[in-house]
Formats: C-alpha cells, sequence, structure tokens
C-alpha cells in the first residue's frame, strides 16, 4: 500500500482506503479499481492524495529459484570475477583466475546446488530482480542454474552436474577481453563485430585452460557452448556427435536465457516465444531432447506475469501448478455496467477449460498504456 498524487498514473490501481468529500460523504468505497470515471470524480472534488495498491497484483508474490538476496550475492561474486579479469586485460597482463576468486566460484556453485537439491519438482521462473546492465553476470548464474535443472533431470551424477554448473557459471567469462563498447552496443554488430564478439569462446577457454582446479568437462563448456550440430556455430563448427551432450544442455539454456531477459538493445521475450523459438532451432541446430527436458523445467506463466485470455481480457498470473504449467490462476480485470466500472475477478484456468492463454503483455506497461489513453 502507499499514497499517491491523484493523476492519470493511478489508473489500474485499487483503492485501499475510503475517500471522503471534504463534508464527509464517502466518495469511492475501498477495493474499488481506478479508471476514467472514477479518477474524474476525485479530481472533481479536489482529492490530492490516495491511499492505492496495484490492484492486478496485490498480493501476488513473484519468487525466483533464488531468493534475492541469494541471487544478488551470487551475481556480486560473479562480477567480482569477471571484473578482475577485464581490469588485467585494461593493463595488457595475462588474464588469469586468482585461488580468492575461484573461492567466490566455488562458493556460488555450493549455494545453486544446495538449493536445487533441496526443491522438490522445483519449475523455473524468470524474476528480473537487476539492472539490465548486469546482464553478463546474472546471465551466468541463470544459465548455471538451467543447466543444473537440465542435468539432474538427465540423470547425470552428482559430481558431473557440478562441473557442468562451473562450466555455466564462467560461460561468458571470455567476453571480459572483449570491448564493452561491442559487447553492449545497443544496434545490431556489424560483421566484423560479430566477428570479434564471438572469439569470447575461444579467449574464454584461454583463461581458464591452465588452471588447475577447473575440470576439462568445464573448459570444454567454456570452449564449445556456441557450437551447432548443423556445424553452424563456433568456434570450431563442429557438428552433430562432435558436441560433448554435456555441452549441448549450456548450449541450449544460453540461448533461453538470453532470450527471456531484458538486453541493453532489446526487450525480452515472452517465454512461450521463446520456446518455440528453441522448438524450431531443436530441428537442425540443438538437442531436441534437451530442449524437451528444459521445457518440462520452466514455468511458462510465473506469478506476476501478463497475460490475455482467450475472451480478450487481461490478467495476471496469481499461481502456477506443477502438473499443469499453461493453465495457472489469473487475476483479470472486468468491466461492469454502463459506467465501465472496473472489477478485480479470480479466474482458475485448470477449472475453467473454456478459458486459455493466447498472449502476454508487459504489466509494468499498465500505467503508461493507461495515462496515454488519458492524453
Amino acid at each position: 500500500m502507499q499514497t499517491t498524487h491523484v493523476s492519470s498514473s493511478i489508473l489500474g490501481n485499487e483503492i485501499i482506503k475510503p475517500v471522503y468529500s471534504e463534508h464527509g460523504t464517502m466518495l469511492i468505497k475501498k477495493g474499488t479499481v481506478i479508471n476514467n470515471d472514477v479518477l474524474s470524480k476525485l479530481l472533481s472534488h479536489n482529492v490530492d492524495v490516495v491511499y492505492v495498491m496495484n490492484a492486478l497484483k496485490n498480493n501476488i508474490k513473484e519468487e525466483g529459484i533464488l531468493s534475492e538476496r541469494e541471487m544478488n550475492k551470487s551475481v556480486a561474486s560473479i562480477k567480482k570475477v569477471f571484473d578482475d579479469v577485464m581490469y588485467q586485460e585494461k593493463l595488457g597482463i595475462k588474464s588469469v583466475i586468482p585461488n580468492e576468486n575461484l573461492k567466490l566460484v566455488e562458493e556460488v556453485l555450493a549455494l545453486l546446488i544446495e538449493t536445487l537439491e533441496q526443491a522438490d519438482q522445483i519449475l523455473y521462473t524468470v524474476v528480473d530482480l537487476l539492472q539490465t546492465d548486469e546482464y553478463t553476470y546474472k546471465h551466468n548464474v541463470n544459465v548455471a542454474i538451467l543447466s543444473i535443472l537440465t542435468a539432474r533431470a538427465l540423470a547425470y551424477k552428482k559430481e558431473d552436474i557440478k562441473h557442468i554448473a562451473l562450466g555455466a557459471l564462467l560461460h561468458d567469462i571470455g567476453k571480459m577481453k572483449i570491448s564493452p563498447i561491442l559487447i553492449n552496443k545497443p544496434s545490431s554488430l556489424t560483421v566484423e563485430e560479430r566477428i570479434e564478439v564471438e572469439k569470447h569462446a575461444q579467449f574464454g577457454y584461454e583463461i581458464t585452460e591452465t588452471v588447475p582446479q577447473i575440470p576439462f568437462l568445464s573448459k570444454q563448456i567454456i570452449r564449445l557452448h556456441h557450437e551447432k550440430l548443423d556445424g553452424s556455430g563456433y568456434p570450431l563448427g563442429l557438428k552433430g556427435i562432435e558436441i560433448p551432450e554435456y555441452v549441448k544442455i549450456v548450449t541450449v539454456c544460453d540461448m533461453y536465457d538470453a532470450m527471456t531477459t531484458n538486453r541493453i538493445y532489446r526487450s525480452k521475450m515472452p517465454i512461450y516465444k521463446a520456446l518455440e523459438h528453441l522448438m524450431t532451432e531443436s530441428v537442425f541446430k540443438i538437442d531436441p531432447k534437451i530442449y524437451r527436458i528444459l521445457t518440462s523445467n520452466i514455468c511458462m506463466f510465473p506469478p506476476g506475469s501478463g497475460v490475455v485470455l482467450s475472451d480478450g481480457r487481461i490478467g495476471v498470473v496469481t499461481q502456477f501448478r506443477h502438473a499443469s504449467p499453461s493453465r495457472p490462476s489469473v487475476k483479470v480485470l472486468n468491466l461492469q455496467g454502463q459506467k465501465n466500472y472496473l472489477e478485480v475477478e479470480d479466474v482458475n484456468l485448470e477449472l475453467n477449460r473454456t478459458l486459455f492463454i493466447k498472449d502476454t503483455w508487459d504489466i509494468d506497461l499498465f500505467n503508461q498504456i493507461s495515462k496515454n489513453a488519458m492524453d
């Protein structure tokens, strides 16, 4: 709950405390969702401040596999490791990973594995807790989480899962030897720039090649995570069985997270569209078995995500079920009566089989859309 000044920015929010006129008459009751008519009424009675809460996201808790504190700590550790490599590069000295930084990576690795071992039938959800300019560091943590889930589902041994996760945590460390201007370029890369960026896989391998604490399996992941089954990948252009399965795991997880996370040069792709894209890629470029395993571990519509129902109503997911991930519970907005009063309704799609989710929408843009409608 928060107090806010009355303006078009509060459209779509819910009144938490009743609003009274200067004469003591109730103007707006608690629980009313603010639409154009309600806003006009508030303005006409010179109401300056109201208590509101986002009507659609009220009591919805967006959670990732890691808590916000754990994720921030993990990303900070990976950032320290990566940034030290970048600093060495600026000084013109050979990039190495000192023992104290290897210890940081080991601590992150232990946290991820312990957290996932304690979770039962957990589905991966994307939660943007950090700024876009920290994408590279968070991305490596996300890919490690996805890789652990996928490798576990494929019945890999614990030691191999640990090595796969280590490779995933460090898979983009070679980007620290590439100009940040290219890595963060907000527009399309030229052919020459793309060739330069693609060197990061080999650079990452060279940084870790002589580190005895990093297993060969992990080093292969760092070097080969952009190889594709049809030979169109880099740096070696390997094909099919030439690419180890443990590398293929990180490749698919890397692609998925890259598509579903906000980047400097583009907004994130809806989860279902990213999975559709990967399904197309699984015909020739990525391993179809790994794609299916990944899909079974993904929460397609996590709590807090905006959805469009088949009857045209918009809403926000409030709860998902592992057994039926495509039919969550949704809080939707309904127009009621001739005055178009807004009302919030809880819809359980698992019980209401006449409805389905046909699209997604960015709930963070809701206030801006509403404001534009008023202007």
